[in-house]
């Protein structure tokens, strides 16, 4: 009889056990869902035509895992957006915010990287270019960088466990540019929008202004030429040199027209830019206005964070309003004038009487 029990509670204890078992392999497999990301990289192929790509070979990518910092911002529907936005600052969120590091890749010589990643609901991923891509063009340096790519596998369109990411680069130039504010009377700051400046660069202490063309030539008044380059600032008071390119060497803005009543201050008339030499494509300097780095432009759009601080600002002061003598109230003015003609008629009069009596005593003589 106790034989039999135990057979029996042997048997119970055996079921529940591989029940048990089974019920925790499927838990593991809801827990992780294995998946291959496919990057697929191109490189912009700058030229004064249309741009054109081709496979981003030899590019290094890092895949993060953003589950953690993706769950806190769950409710923000610019959470993505502004991780992508960050393509100058990325790497410095992701050390604050402690994002880790799942898997380093790079591409081969058809742009292809793989990744394996979880796509169970929830998990996150972060894909960054962990380094920038220069090309030399008749001795322009400009940088191919790839915008950082936050993403929730469970979202994206899977097939056969395979996820595929297709990537282009976009280039970052070094664009001369500065913010155009005013102060006011009350100590306020404000962007001025449509001041127009000029750009020129010294050549034998004379002034060569840059034309429509991108030529240089030497004028006496660059703001009524209409061969001369106007940059005008605009609502949020940027001024920005786009679509021109410039060798390494020191220039110079020129505000020549300012809004009305403001004045155009001393420092506006001569702002300096510097673009230095490039000695390694590795490491490219950044440009400065007035001695201040400038950041740089990823696909002719300023970062945010730029537009946001709108650094450096180049100020123009408000004009103090021209005091008048004060005048008289009406009802004074109208009585003042009253008096006046009153007297001037009575000395009329009086020397009329007196003319009249001179005239009678001659008449008796």
């Amino acid at each position: 009889m106790i034989k039999k029990m135990m057979i029996s509670i042997v048997t119970i204890l055996s079921a529940v056990l591989l029940n048990f078992s089974l019920s925790h392999k499927d838990v593991e497999a809801d827990v992780f869902s294995p998946v291959t990301i496919k990057l697929n990289h191109q490189l912009s192929v700058y030229g004064s035509d249309s741009m054109a790509y081709m496979p981003g070979a030899n590019v290094t990518f890092e895949l993060y895992d953003l589950t953690n910092d993706y769950q806190k911002h769950q409710n923000d529907e610019n959470y993505f957006q502004t991780l992508k936005s960050l393509n100058q600052g990325i790497e410095k969120y992701i050390k604050q915010n402690n994002v880790q590091l799942v898997e380093t890749e790079r591409t081969d010589e058809n742009g292809q990287a793989i990744f394996h990643a979880d796509k169970s609901i929830g998990k996150a991923y972060l894909i960054v270019q962990e380094q920038v891509k220069h090309f030399d063009n008749n001795g322009l340096v400009y940088e191919q960088m790839t915008d950082p790519i936050a993403f929730v596998p469970a979202d994206q369109k899977v097939r056969q466990d395979i996820l595929t990411i297709d990537t282009k680069s976009a280039i970052v130039t070094r664009v001369p540019y500065f913010f155009k504010y005013g102060r006011t009377l009350d100590q306020k700051e404000t962007p001025l929008a449509g001041v127009k400046f000029v750009f020129y660069r010294l050549n034998n202490n004379r002034r060569e202004y840059l034309t429509n063309d991108n030529n240089w030539q030497i004028v006496t008044n660059p703001l009524h030429d209409s061969a001369i380059k106007k940059i005008v600032s605009d609502g949020n008071g940027l001024v920005a040199l786009n679509d021109t390119k410039l060798v390494a060497g020191e220039y110079y803005f020129e505000e020549v027209a300012t809004l009305k009543n403001f004045e155009i201050s001393k420092l506006a008339q001569q702002i300096k830019v510097n673009i230095p030499e490039v000695n390694s494509v590795n490491n490219v300097l950044p440009i400065t206005v007035n001695g201040q780095p400038l950041s740089k432009v990823s696909a002719g759009t300023m970062p945010d964070y730029v537009m946001k601080n709108a650094q450096p600002r180049i100020l123009n002061y408000q004009k103090k309003p021209t005091v008048l003598p004060a005048l008289p109230a009406t009802g004074v003015a109208i009585g003042s004038i009253s008096v006046i003609g009153l007297v001037m008629v009575m000395v009329i009069l009086v020397l009329f009487m007196k003319q009249r009596n001179r005239k009678k005593k001659g008449e008796y003589k």
